[in-house]
């Protein structure tokens, strides 16, 4: 059976180097499954694609990807550290959003890292399947791809995550946590 990245169709184009291919995807792939063409590594329906930002709505609302929504990384973390959300705002954020432990969300940002950290935490809630897009929204634009001006796209709610919440708590560490983990450390902080 051969991998799907060897696969030669441009809506196929996962990196062939990666163990977990299908959570990078490449900009083809995100505009082929967008018009509704068959991909490879398909997600389910009822898929969400989002822009992860900081500050950067109005940025969004002149160009973004077609029927992206919007996320603030601001609804994620809280300053003066920048940390996670308490998890029942994160979990009220998902479930405004739409976002199910058994769904796929596909994220980018003008900011690769902000999608990162997005990614993060959506697999520390226990969603299932989260996947970035390559590059973000600068290889979307340098491929020459739709997009679209306007608000965000809405995404039905839904009323539950269908998994404990969160599913992941080892995925994040707390400063307490990192002190632990190097107590000779600890006296210097």
């Amino acid at each position: 059976m051969s991998h799907p990245a060897d696969q030669h169709s441009s809506a196929n184009a996962f990196r062939p180097d990666l163990v977990r291919w299908r959570q990078l995807v490449a900009p083809v792939w995100l505009a082929a499954l967008n018009t509704g063409m068959p991909v490879a590594a398909a997600p389910p329906a009822g898929w969400r694609l989002f822009e992860v930002g900081c500050g950067g709505a109005a940025l969004f609302e002149q160009a973004h990807i077609p029927g992206a929504g919007y996320i603030d990384t601001a609804e994620l973390e809280q300053e003066p550290l920048w940390n996670k959300v308490s998890d029942q705002v994160l979990l009220r954020l998902l479930l405004r959003l739409g976002v199910r432990h058994d769904g796929c969300v596909v994220l980018y940002g003008r900011s690769t890292l902000a999608a990162a950290r997005a990614a993060h935490l959506l697999l520390y809630a226990g969603v299932r399947d989260v996947r970035l897009l390559d590059g973000g929204f600068a290889l979307w634009r340098a491929g020459g791809h739709a997009v679209q001006a306007g608000p965000p796209a809405r995404h039905d709610a839904v009323a539950a995550f269908g998994a404990p919440f969160p599913a992941r708590p080892d995925y994040l560490i707390d400063t307490v946590g990192a002190k632990a983990c190097w107590p000779a450390a600890t006296a210097r902080w």
